[in-house]
């Protein structure tokens, strides 16, 4: 996404905003229906899952081109058998993913990875290690952006299946899936984590024959 119809000083200001996609209107709010979560224009009434959200917060830029990009951390949480666990989001993009959430502009990807994972599951004090750093054009958020950079990371050891897995507000149906059982499933994956699976799978297979 490109951000022509931003006006210039709130690109510059600090501040947080929130655009209607459609309309562009500064009016959006947003509200959980039927378990997931939507943005709501109070100017012209639409409606939808996403909305342009700049959020001095979190770490955005432009490219050259003029596409809004992200910065996020992930986790797959492996266990003794070699899977992965994945829940269903509640907020867009939906379908099954890991623990992630974007980088905040004051902490380095793997601090974010360690917030992420507590946040998200409830798992805390369990040593990461970072896989790849990778950017996936392509990849849109409830935020508005359509590109994301990638920094991937797995749990050092195993983790049991038992382990009690408090998801949450933008997760439900924690499941604990093989990476191919993850691809076949029949709530889809979402369109990122579709592409950290194909870029990391050698290491992820790696990681359950040391384990």
């Amino acid at each position: 996404m490109e951000l022509g119809f931003v006006p210039p000083h709130a690109l510059r200001d600090g501040s947080e905003h929130h655009y209607c996609l459609r309309c562009h209107g500064e009016s959006v709010e947003w509200r959980t229906v039927g378990g997931r979560r939507h943005s709501a224009c109070l100017d012209c009434g639409h409606v939808a899952d996403r909305a342009l959200v700049l959020d001095p917060a979190i770490r955005w830029w432009t490219d050259p081109e003029g596409e809004y990009w992200h910065e996020t951390a992930g986790v797959f949480v492996r266990d003794l058998r070699g899977r992965i666990l994945f829940f269903d989001r509640t907020a867009f993009p939906f379908g099954l993913t890991i623990p992630a959430g974007h980088v905040e502009r004051r902490e380095q990807p793997d601090e974010a990875a360690v917030r992420e994972l507590r946040e998200e599951t409830g798992i805390a004090g369990t040593r990461l290690e970072h896989l790849a750093r990778i950017p996936v054009p392509g990849d849109g958020c409830r935020r508005g952006a359509d590109a994301h950079v990638w920094h991937v990371y797995r749990t050092a050891d195993a983790v049991d299946a038992d382990l009690a897995v408090e998801l949450g507000p933008e997760g439900t149906s924690a499941v604990w899936l093989t990476p191919d059982e993850a691809l076949n499933h029949p709530v889809p994956v979402t369109y990122a984590v579709r592409r950290l699976l194909d870029a990391s799978q050698g290491a992820l297979v790696s990681s359950r024959a040391a384990g």
